[in-house]
């Protein structure tokens, strides 16, 4: 196996690694964001929908980050900076 084949390796590795990673730690906290929603308006049901709004920013903010690792996981993929 020469260098180039194994830095191509471990490129794609990495690139699955960071896109993996992402993929967990957003549906955990949009998971958790979704748990004290509803543990938030089971306590405080006339504040229902500004909790809502606010979760609904979270979880948008949360999706942004799998977003910005498919960008840098295609980066390394295809045009890799490193290389």
């Amino acid at each position: 196996m020469n260098e180039t084949a194994f830095f191509d390796a471990m490129t794609m590795l990495a690139a699955a690694i960071l896109l993996a990673g992402a993929a967990i730690g957003s549906a955990l906290g949009v998971g958790s964001v979704g748990a004290k929603l509803i543990e938030s308006t089971a306590r405080q049901p006339t504040e229902a929908s500004i909790l809502q709004n606010k979760a609904f920013l979270m979880a948008g903010m949360l999706d942004a980050i799998p977003i910005l690792a498919v960008a840098v996981a295609l980066l390394l993929l295809f045009a890799n900076p490193l290389a």
